[in-house]
């Protein structure tokens, strides 16, 4: 039996969690809590040894690391498959995966740290406000690729890993009030509430988002 350790709203987390549901992979969820300080007592980073999450064990394999468990489950459990047959179709879902992981998180950080952990009194607008619009480029950017594929998904006609990437970072930072609107991403919002219809999202939505 797997056994996946996360923590409520965290994407990287979450875009592992989406991977097992959509595969219908039998698992233990382990939720941390961050407050508590659970990421960095011992008995966890012997586990994920830089006290992040997601972590996963299976039997007595023991793995951190979005990336590397999402591959580990992709071949692992090859069916229902989240990956192309074609290899430059895979390419160009792992290309998707780090323009989100990388680039997106890399705008992204200071938007979370400011959001979700600073007091609105001692928050850096001016730096905030510039972090947001760089967030937003990136969403823009995302709206013109996937637009330019012409399908119901980010890499084309098949839900992939790569919309598993992209959708809990879509969804935090419209919970940091980074604006989706029509004129801009139509293409995006119809894929949204796709894929918040889907099964997975609603056996995945992190537990303190819903109070």
């Amino acid at each position: 039996m797997i056994r996946f350790y996360y923590g409520s709203g965290s994407p990287f987390a979450w875009r592992v969690q989406l991977v097992l549901e959509e595969k219908n992979i039998p698992y233990e969820p382990v939720l941390l809590s961050f407050s508590a300080g659970d990421t960095r007592k011992p008995e966890y980073l012997a586990i994920s040894p830089h006290g992040k999450v997601p972590a996963m064990t299976d039997d007595d394999l023991v793995l951190y690391e979005s990336q590397a468990i999402v591959e580990y489950l992709e071949e692992r459990h090859p069916t229902p498959p989240l990956m192309p047959k074609d290899a430059a179709e895979r390419a160009l879902v792992r290309i998707e995966e780090l323009e989100c992981t990388i680039y997106l998180f890399e705008a992204f950080r200071v938007v979370g740290q400011q959001m979700f952990f600073t007091p609105p009194e001692q928050r850096d607008e001016k730096t905030l406000a510039e972090r947001k619009a760089d967030v937003h480029a990136q969403i823009v950017r995302l709206e013109a690729r996937a637009r330019e594929r012409g399908g119901q998904f980010i890499a084309g006609n098949h839900l992939t890993r790569a919309d598993l990437a992209w959708l809990p970072f879509v969804e935090i930072s419209g919970r940091a009030k980074i604006a989706f609107d029509q004129a801009q991403t139509p293409w995006l919002l119809e894929w949204r509430e796709r894929m918040r219809q889907r099964a997975s999202y609603e056996r995945s939505y992190p537990p303190h988002w819903r109070k």
